[in-house]
């Protein structure tokens, strides 16, 4: 994988910002972390009709990491506050309006991860604005979809590492949105409301991020074939929510 800073991103055109890297990881690696993900074959949940999730926080995470070199190389990489904040520096120098300076003064938190269920939002419940990495591997099968929504109001930056391509017109397509009515900013969104900006098809070592911003609306299509989706989601998170305060939305 190539330096953060080295690596060459495209835009996507959209009201919230978006970095799409073709090559982040490359095919080969693509290909050995999806079959540590098959061997494996333990998942801690399945949601969204279809999806089995290796949560990080959780013990399959961990006996995961520990047997999985290529997906635990991975890991470390993204687990690391130099990452975070080159990432952070990559959305300052692709939108120059943007004002990201307060998203590199949080503490970084390697332990600290964000929980599935529940009223508590963290784990370790720090003093200061804390920031970490949640991620989970995961594989999408037939009937897996997700609705218009915007994720959690915890997380700063969102992305999407595809570690396979999926057959012609089955979906698991990532479908980007922008808003119709600026001011109505609830987390789901009916199809009335937004109109479809960008489809993100799945290829190996393709991966976008995203600000998790008020109005960074996305959702997946529906897998229609019989056919499995491997790819690592993650978001780099705080222990509360985020202040956008200051954000500059025009892009």
């Amino acid at each position: 994988m190539k330096n953060l800073l080295d690596n060459k991103f495209e835009k996507c055109k959209a009201d919230f910002p978006i970095l799409i890297s073709q090559n982040f990881i490359d095919k080969k690696n693509c290909k050995k972390i999806s079959n540590e993900i098959e061997k494996f074959k333990k998942f801690d949940d399945v949601v969204m009709n279809g999806r089995n999730r290796i949560n990080k926080g959780s013990k399959n995470f961990k006996r995961f990491i520990a047997r999985s070199k290529n997906s635990a190389k991975i890991f470390n990489i993204l687990n690391n506050k130099k990452f975070y904040l080159d990432l952070i520096t990559q959305f300052e120098n692709n939108f120059k309006k943007l004002n990201l300076k307060k998203f590199k003064n949080y503490n970084f938190s390697k332990i600290n991860y964000g929980l599935q269920s529940g009223k508590k939002l963290t784990k370790y419940n720090f003093k200061n604005l804390t920031c970490n990495l949640d991620m989970d591997f995961s594989v999408s099968e037939k009937g897996y979809v997700r609705g218009i929504h915007r994720d959690r109001v915890t997380r700063v930056v969102n992305f999407l590492i595809y570690l396979n391509k999926l057959p012609y017109k089955s979906g698991g397509d990532l479908e980007i949105f922008n808003l119709k009515n600026k001011k109505k900013l609830d987390r789901f969104q009916n199809k009335k409301n937004v109109r479809k900006v960008s489809t993100i098809k799945s290829l190996p070592g393709r991966t976008v991020f995203f600000l998790s911003s008020p109005n960074s609306y996305h959702a997946v299509s529906k897998i229609t074939k019989n056919t499995k989706r491997f790819f690592i989601y993650g978001s780099f998170s705080l222990n509360k929510a985020v202040s956008w305060d200051n954000y500059v939305q025009k892009i």
